[in-house]
């Protein structure tokens, strides 16, 4: 199931028609890092700093790394339940398989992160979508 999300999250990354979409500002990448776990796992780590003048406490989002020529790297979904007060910065860490070790390859200068925010609720019942 994962690797569905990742594989459409990638034609979104690459600016197929779904890109529209998705806003890339609300959240911003801070930074990132990835580290070995063990033989067959991952830890990324995403700083994002929200630029909503809100509080999230809900959202439906996603995150990408690609490469300095633009190839997909890895791509995850936030979790939804992942709550940020307004104008502030949150980490979240996911654990991958060993698919994504490229993420320890490369030199982090190499890499570009973003995301892609489809839907945010708001703290006080708002919601807002990005069609």
């Amino acid at each position: 199931m994962r690797s569905i999300a990742s594989l459409v999250f990638a034609a979104v990354m690459t600016g197929g028609p779904a890109f529209a979409a998705c806003n890339a500002d609300l959240l911003s990448v801070e930074k990132w890092s990835a580290q070995r776990v063990d033989d067959q796992t991952i830890e990324v780590r995403i700083t994002v700093k929200s630029q909503a003048q809100k509080p999230i406490r809900m959202l439906s989002a996603d995150f990408g790394f690609k490469d300095a020529l633009g190839g997909h790297v890895a791509a995850d979904t936030f979790d939804r339940d992942m709550t940020i007060p307004a104008n502030a910065s949150v980490t979240a860490t996911k654990k991958w398989p060993m698919t994504f070790e490229r993420l320890l390859k490369l030199k982090h200068d190499e890499v570009v992160a973003s995301t892609c925010v489809r839907a945010v609720l708001y703290e006080d019942g708002t919601k807002e979508e990005f069609k």
